[in-house]
């Protein structure tokens, strides 16, 4: 889940996009007049709802919005155990999904209707939701890793946009030189997506999960820590500056010039744009730094799908309609539209006149074709454990202590460890910790 609180913009905050030539193979529309309940925070959903119903006359979208992430997962988890009460379809972000889907909550989809999953969207997302072989859910958004920056902060200190992670420390040194009140970025102690971001772009694979129950953690490899202590290096030299993504002081920084740059998935040009609107013309966009010279595996940030539970009686209508809302050109361009999602088929990534269109608000780039990079090499491999509300819950106080003292991160990693150990074993896995 995207930690930022500034209503839909930037709950959402996931960048336009369009499929003018989605291929949809969803199943015939439902025969007998059914009525399925979808569980979203989504603020404007109801405008594709209400496209989908006009061609599907026989399936009704009942739209609740019972709260945003974990509040409505404790509903679900409330509803599983209670075996009923449910929805049919719910929004729930990718780190979220194994819970659920390892536990028996949701359907494959694959075994009403969503056969065409893989075929449709892009591998780096179907891998988020291809769980044991069983796709339990149909991606919506994504956020492959991108980095915004500030053109005017790094014009005024005669800098080059960083390609890599050296050149983005170096940058730093010059950009706080030339503007003591000017950093390379923020840091913030409660954003574990800048940790997973980081550790997946690395390949680090700081934990495992083999046969469902045996967890492997290892936060003390040599990527793992190449990344803490790159970190622990700008922080402890002021080259960052801390600060709670999506809260009013960082938006304030950040139209101020304060964060030269902002690394995140690409969804954050929503965010920008709604929040920002003075800052048109200054910000531009370039790839996710890497860390050697000719790398291009980048990270990804963000984003969710749609699942259906296993305790639906209308599974077949609920995955048409699940299928209809994020691959059909009707639904993908209504997403893009009222909600400003970044698609997720492979036909809206192959289209050139999304990939062509010019962001006046980045100064006229063709933004979308290098968000389309970034989706093209996003490392693959990166997998969440099913029980990720956990791990990220813990980062605050482990690791979130040694950004805001300034110590060692890698030693917060160590407490990170150590408090994931902990829980998992308390819930029954059998953990190995490196």
């Amino acid at each position: 889940m995207i930690g930022l609180k500034t209503g839909s913009l930037v709950r959402a905050a996931l960048a336009a996009g369009i499929a003018a030539a989605a291929l949809f193979a969803g199943a015939a529309n439902a025969q007998e007049p059914v009525q399925i309940t979808f569980w979203t925070w989504l603020p404007d959903i109801q405008k594709t709802v209400d496209l989908f119903e006009a061609g599907h006359p026989n399936i009704k979208v009942k739209v609740e919005n019972v709260g945003v992430g974990a509040d409505q997962y404790t509903k679900i988890q409330n509803a599983v155990d209670a075996g009923s009460g449910g929805p049919d379809v719910a929004h729930m972000t990718y780190d979220a999904i194994p819970n659920f889907a390892l536990t028996g909550a949701l359907a494959d989809v694959t075994k009403h209707g969503g056969e065409s999953v893989r075929e449709l969207f892009l591998p780096g997302v179907v891998g988020l939701v291809d769980i044991n072989g069983g796709i339990y859910g149909i991606p919506q958004d994504f956020g492959p890793g991108v980095m915004y920056y500030r053109k005017d902060v790094f014009d005024e200190a005669g800098v080059a946009v960083p390609r890599t992670w050296a050149e983005f420390a170096a940058a730093g040194e010059a950009i706080h030189s030339k503007n003591p009140e000017h950093f390379i970025t923020f840091i913030d102690p409660a954003l574990v997506d800048a940790a997973y971001m980081g550790l997946w772009q690395l390949g680090a694979a700081p934990w495992t999960l083999e046969g469902g129950t045996n967890v492997t953690l290892d936060f003390n490899s040599d990527k793992a820590r190449q990344w803490a202590d790159y970190w622990t290096d700008l922080n402890a030299k002021g080259l960052t500056i801390e600060s709670v993504m999506g809260s009013d002081a960082w938006f304030k920084q950040l139209g101020a010039g304060q964060m030269a740059t902002w690394v995140v998935g690409a969804w954050g040009l929503q965010a920008l744009t709604g929040v920002l609107p003075q800052n048109e013309g200054l910000w531009r966009v370039a790839p996710q730094p890497v860390w050697n010279e000719g790398d291009v595996g980048t990270s990804q940030f963000g984003g969710s799908g749609t699942v259906i539970l296993e305790q639906s009686v209308n599974k077949q209508a609920a995955v048409e309609f699940a299928l209809w809302m994020n691959s059909s050109p009707e639904g993908v361009t209504s997403l893009k539209n009222d909600q400003g999602l970044l698609p997720t088929t492979n036909a809206a990534w192959e289209d050139p006149a999304f990939l062509d269109e010019e962001i006046a608000y980045l100064g006229g780039q063709k933004a979308r074709q290098i968000f389309a990079e970034s989706a093209k090499n996003s490392v693959v491999g990166w997998s969440w454990l099913p029980f990720q509300p956990y791990v990220g819950s813990v980062y605050k106080d482990t690791v979130g202590q040694a950004i805001s003292g300034k110590t060692s991160i890698a030693e917060g990693f160590a407490a990170w460890q150590k408090r994931i150990a902990d829980y998992a074993t308390e819930q029954g896995f059998t953990v190995t910790a490196k």
